[in-house]
């Protein structure tokens, strides 16, 4: 206490400066109408900025927290949809088990690395084992088809890209199941090659490719992948087409991990006739 009223005497001169100075500056406002009107809209602006300051800065926070909530509902009628999507392929025969049904589980994650200017690029999720991630799993994006796992820590996910020379994925033609690959080429982003579609489908520029569910059992069939774009005139057995992606792999922020709890079934009947196959 004492120290606090030695510390009020040796500044008394200029807290009497400032009483008297604020004491002016009242008068002046109230006495002057013009000063006075200058004084209050000056005020309103630096309230009204600090205000909208605090208002952005708040609004971003829970900016963030809404994305999260809205990917996680995206997660749950994506994971809908592909019970539906099973649902439809299931015929009258009521002895086809209902786990069947739920083949295909969804959640989300969100991207924390990636790189598109490389030949074979790749990018990182905040999701890892702990959160149920393994390797093999597909990722879609919002949009269309996006890569596969591929290494997994206890937090963390990397996953191959599509824009991957490295990597393809099966695909077709949605409107007539014209079956080919996915391939990329290697230099344009937004654009792969869909390869192995045979001569003899007719195809148009605009048709929309999504995944066939064949091969790698990463995706469930019906995928968005992209529209096709343009088609090359070659000779031989098979059509090149050029398609532009679904997925913009410039702007990834939310994505969504497939996993299929009958993919390891799956590809464990099938080994023993690839491995033949590759002989």
């Amino acid at each position: 206490m004492y120290r606090l009223l030695q510390f009020i005497i040796n500044l008394r001169v200029f807290l009497v400066f400032v009483c008297l100075e604020l004491f002016c500056l009242g008068c002046i406002v109230r006495y002057n109408p013009y000063q006075g009107a200058a004084y209050f809209s000056t005020s309103k602006n630096v309230v009204g900025k600090t205000l909208e300051m605090d208002k952005a800065v708040t609004g971003y926070f829970n900016l963030t927290q809404i994305n999260e909530d809205l990917a996680k509902q995206n997660a749950e009628l994506k994971n809908q949809l592909f019970i539906e999507l099973q649902k439809n392929k299931i015929n009258a025969d009521t002895s086809v088990p209902i786990l069947k049904v739920k083949q295909f589980n969804v959640s989300v994650a969100r991207v924390i690395n990636n790189n598109t200017i490389y030949a074979n690029n790749f990018f990182t999720l905040d999701k890892g084992t702990h959160d149920g991630v393994a390797i093999g799993m597909g990722v879609i994006s919002p949009n269309g088809i996006a890569g596969q796992i591929k290494a997994c820590s206890e937090n963390f996910s990397t996953a191959i890209s599509i824009l991957n020379t490295k990597w393809s994925v099966s695909a077709r033609i949605k409107n007539t199941k014209a079956d080919g690959i996915i391939e990329w080429g290697g230099k344009n982003p937004n654009n792969v090659r869909f390869t192995n579609v045979g001569r003899h489908h007719k195809i148009k520029i605009g048709d929309t490719v999504v995944t066939s569910g064949y091969k790698e059992s990463l995706f469930p069939e019906g995928l968005l992948v992209g529209v096709i774009q343009n088609v090359v005139e070659e000779g031989g057995a098979y059509w090149t087409i050029d398609v532009k992606l679904a997925t913009d792999f410039t702007a990834m922020d939310y994505v969504f991990i497939i996993n299929n709890s009958l993919k390891q079934e799956k590809d464990s009947l099938e080994a023993p006739f690839v491995k033949d196959m590759k002989q």
